[in-house]
C-alpha cells in the first residue's frame, strides 16, 4: 500500500506540473481524497492547486477541500473567484462548511456566508453559534427525514429521489407533523418490509437520540456502546434539528484522544498538526505547565532547605532522595493514567470515589510492601559493598537508614496513588477534563509530600538520639 501511494503521489505531482487534465481526473476517480489532500498539502504554489478545481468535477473537489489542512484551505479561499466559491459551497455538506469556517479569518467567513444561499446560510449560522465541543457543533443538517404515516413504498421512492443530498440514508429519521422525533427506520428494514406497511409499523420505537448541548465526548461513548451509524440531535422541545454521523464521531474521538494525551503530558493541546505548528506556538503551549510545576516544585526546595543541617549530620540520606521521588512519581503516574482512562470510558462514576479509593489503597499497600522490601535489600547490599556509598555509619545505623528509606517509599507509594486517584475525580467534580491532572502535575505534588514524609520519619529517629547531633 505504501509503495502504491508513493507512486500515486509522483503521478499527482507530475499531473499538476504538466497540467494533465485526463490524469488528474483519473487520480480523483481512483485515489481516496484524503490521500490526495496529503499530497496537495506539500505543494507550496497555490496556483497549481487551483488547476485541480478547474478541471475536476466539483462533487469530487468538495470532498477534497474538506480534507485539506486549515492553512491550505485559507490560501485557496483567498484565491477562489466568487463563482468558484459558490460552486464549492453548493457541493459541500453544511457541517463541512462550518468546519472550515470555524478556523478562517473574519473576512473569509463574511465572504463565504455572503455567497451562501439564504437557506443554507441560516443553517450554517445556527451551527456556528452552537457551543463548541457539543453535539450540535458536530451535527449535520443534511439528513433524511420522513413522516411516520407514509408507506414503505412511498419512503423508498423518496429515498431514490432525494437521498443523494443527505449525508446518510442508512438511518431514516421519522417525525410527526410538529417535527417531533418519533422514531427511526434502518435502511435494511425498509428493503425487506412489505411495501404497503407504514413506517409507523416498522419503526424502531426504542430509538436513541441526544441533545444539542450534550458534550461530544459523551456522544462518542454512545456511538461506541450501541454501535451506531447515525444519531438524532434534538432541541429542548424534542424537535429534530440535525444528526451526527459516524465519520464525524471518528474525528471527535481522534480530537479527544489527542487532547487527553497532550494534557497528560503537561502540554496545552495543539490546534494544528505537529509539523504545521510553529516553534513559538509550541513554546507557548509548553511553558505555562512548566511554570506551574516550577512554582509547585519550589516547596521541595523549601523542604530540603529546612532540613539541610540534619542532612549534613547524616549525608547518606541525600543519596536516596532521587529514588524516593522517582518511585513516588512513577507510582502516581500509573494510577493517574488508569483513573483518567476509566473515567473517560465511564467505567465508574464520581459517586464511586470511595470504592475506587479503597481499591487503590489496597493496591498501593501491596505494591508498596513489595517495592519497599526489595528496596531495603538493595540498600543493604549497597552499604555492604566497600566504597560504593561513602558513609561512617555503623551497621545498625545503616539498617535504620535503609529502613527509613523503605518506610518512606511505602508511604510515598500509598500517598501518590491516593493523590493520583483523587485529583481526576476532583477535576470531574469541578466539570473539568480529568486529563488536566496530568502525570507531571501529580508527580510534582507527590515529590513535595514524599520529602516531608521522609524527613518526618528521620526526625523521629533523630529526636530519640539514635543519630549523632
Amino acid at each position: 500500500m505504501a509503495k502504491w501511494l508513493v507512486k500515486k503521489e509522483i503521478e499527482f505531482v507530475s499531473a499538476l506540473k504538466n497540467r494533465d487534465v485526463k490524469k488528474m481526473r483519473s487520480l480523483f476517480n481512483n485515489v481516496p481524497t484524503v490521500d490526495l489532500a496529503i499530497f496537495a498539502e506539500k505543494i507550496e504554489d497555490v496556483s497549481s492547486l487551483m488547476f485541480i478545481f478547474k478541471v475536476v468535477p466539483s462533487e469530487l473537489t468538495a470532498d477534497f477541500f474538506t480534507e485539506l489542512n486549515d492553512e491550505t484551505q485559507e490560501k485557496l479561499l483567498n484565491t477562489f473567484s466568487d463563482k468558484e466559491l459558490v460552486e464549492l459551497i453548493n457541493k459541500s455538506y453544511t457541517d463541512d462548511i462550518v468546519d472550515f469556517l470555524e478556523d478562517m479569518p473574519a473576512n473569509l467567513v463574511t465572504r463565504t456566508l455572503r455567497l451562501t444561499p439564504k437557506e443554507r446560510r441560516e443553517s450554517v449560522n445556527k451551527l456556528l453559534n452552537y457551543k463548541e465541543d457539543t453535539a450540535a457543533s458536530v451535527m449535520t443538517t443534511e439528513y433524511f427525514e420522513l413522516h411516520s404515516d407514509i408507506t414503505v413504498e412511498e419512503a423508498m421512492k423518496a429515498i431514490r429521489e432525494k437521498g443523494k443530498k443527505a449525508e446518510t440514508i442508512y438511518t431514516v429519521f421519522l417525525r410527526d407533523e410538529k417535527r417531533t422525533l418519533v422514531g427511526t427506520v434502518d435502511l435494511d428494514d425498509l428493503i425487506f418490509a412489505d411495501p404497503k406497511q407504514t413506517l409507523d409499523e416498522i419503526k424502531n420505537k426504542e430509538f436513541l437520540f441526544t441533545h444539542v448541548n450534550t458534550d461530544q465526548e459523551e456522544v462518542a461513548q454512545k456511538f461506541k456502546k450501541y454501535d451506531l451509524h447515525a444519531l438524532a440531535v434534538v432541541n429542548n422541545e424534542q424537535k429534530l434539528v440535525g444528526v451526527i454521523t459516524v465519520d464525524d464521531i471518528i474525528d471527535v474521538i481522534e480530537k479527544e484522544v489527542n487532547e487527553d494525551v497532550a494534557l497528560q503530558s503537561g502540554v496545552v493541546p495543539l490546534k494544528d498538526e505537529y509539523m504545521e505548528t510553529k516553534p513559538l506556538r509550541m513554546a507557548l503551549k509548553c511553558a505555562p505547565w512548566l511554570i506551574v510545576l516550577i512554582i509547585i516544585g519550589i516547596f521541595s526546595e523549601l523542604v530540603l532547605s529546612k532540613f539541610q543541617e540534619k542532612l549534613a549530620i547524616v549525608p547518606a540520606l541525600i543519596f536516596f532522595i532521587p529514588v524516593l521521588m522517582d518511585t513516588g512519581g512513577n507510582a502516581g503516574g500509573q494510577t493517574c493514567g488508569l483513573i483518567i482512562r476509566a473515567l473517560a470510558l465511564k467505567e465508574f462514576e464520581v459517586k464511586d470515589f470511595w470504592k475506587v479509593v479503597w481499591k487503590e489503597t489496597k493496591t498501593a499497600f501491596l505494591t508498596g510492601a513489595i517495592v519497599s522490601t526489595f528496596a531495603f535489600c538493595v540498600f543493604m547490599v549497597e552499604f555492604s559493598i566497600p566504597g560504593l556509598i561513602q558513609t561512617e555509619l555503623s551497621i545498625i545505623q545503616k539498617l535504620v537508614v535503609s529502613g527509613i528509606v523503605s518506610l518512606a517509599l511505602l508511604s510515598a507509594i500509598i500517598l501518590s496513588k491516593f493523590v493520583a486517584c483523587a485529583l481526576p475525580f476532583l477535576a470531574v467534580r469541578l466539570k473539568k477534563d480529568p486529563a488536566l491532572t496530568s502525570q507531571p502535575f501529580v508527580t510534582t505534588i507527590v515529590d513535595v509530600c514524599s520529602l516531608l514524609i521522609y524527613f518526618g520519619i528521620f526526625m523521629i529517629f533523630f529526636a530519640t538520639g539514635f543519630f549523632p547531633r
